[in-house]
């Protein structure tokens, strides 16, 4: 479903620029300084406010997103004037249109990156997670760092519900061209803030061939597992070196969970090394 269908319009932008700026409450004062002639209102299952639009002079309609964050009161009050119609949908209905809108965004405006995709991983990964989350598919898995998105297609095939992210715009573009990546289930963010994205935990988060870690970039890694690692109930990581596995273990367990190492006979070079807790 798309935004456009749960508000009954035809068209709408976002005031928002991208997906990332959903958690700004800054974006809000850009809708209140526009004028306009109406208003609807899109709330969630729990009466929550998650979209704002307004018609302008010329009959366009914008919105306002506030799924991540909570309304502004000048925000509110500006929608006060109007007599708002108010169309109520599924919280995770409305996040996946959400997405959706700005997948869209990036696919008109990105050059898609490399198809850098190895046949041999597809098995590999799906040899994993039979290994490790065994027949409890049914769940919904986070693919961290995604890239163009092998990890997310083996999870969905392996019947999870897969949410990825990643900070490269461009493989994020060629996974969706090579429907690897669905454009409802993807964000494109830093990774280190990925708890101010998700409204509620996942059941497992997969990195697979996390890396290469260095020491001028550990840092980042290192806040982009630990926030990893809060959102999720478990985890699965995997490297393609042993130096690097050592120390995402040694970021799981100062996160708090648990966790082990162990060397996969499914992938020699890119998931060789694995961390999993449970």
């Amino acid at each position: 479903m798309k935004i456009t269908e749960m508000l009954e319009l035809e068209e709408i932008s976002l005031i928002e620029p991208m997906f990332s700026d959903l958690v700004y409450p800054d974006m809000d004062e850009f809708m209140v300084q526009r004028p306009g002639t109406s208003g609807k209102i899109l709330v969630d299952e729990d009466e929550r406010p998650v979209i704002f639009a307004q018609k302008d002079e010329n009959d366009g309609w914008i919105g306002c997103c506030t799924l991540l964050r909570e309304p502004s009161l000048s925000l509110i009050e500006h929608f006060e004037q109007f007599d708002c119609d108010i169309y109520q949908e599924d919280n995770e209905i409305a996040q996946d249109a959400i997405r959706n809108y700005f997948s869209t965004i990036l696919c008109s405006s990105v050059q898609p990156g490399p198809n850098d995709l190895n046949p041999a991983r597809v098995h590999s990964i799906e040899s994993l997670l039979k290994k490790t989350i065994g027949t409890d598919s049914h769940q919904t898995g986070l693919d961290c760092c995604c890239g163009t998105g092998v990890g997310a297609m083996v999870m969905e095939q392996y019947g999870m519900h897969p949410l990825a992210f990643d900070n490269d715009e461009s493989l994020l573009v060629r996974g969706m061209m090579e429907k690897r990546l669905r454009p409802e289930r993807i964000m494109w963010i830093d990774g280190r803030m990925i708890s101010h994205y998700l409204t509620k935990k996942v059941s497992i988060a997969c990195g697979f061939m996390i890396g290469e870690i260095h020491s001028f970039n550990a840092h980042i890694w290192q806040e982009i597992i630990s926030a990893t690692c809060l959102v999720s109930d478990n985890i699965l990581f995997t490297t393609g070196t042993e130096p690097e596995i050592n120390l995402i273990k040694e970021w799981v367990l100062n996160s708090g969970k648990k966790a082990e190492i162990f060397e996969s006979d499914s992938d020699p070079i890119y998931d060789r090394w694995v961390c999993y807790s449970e």
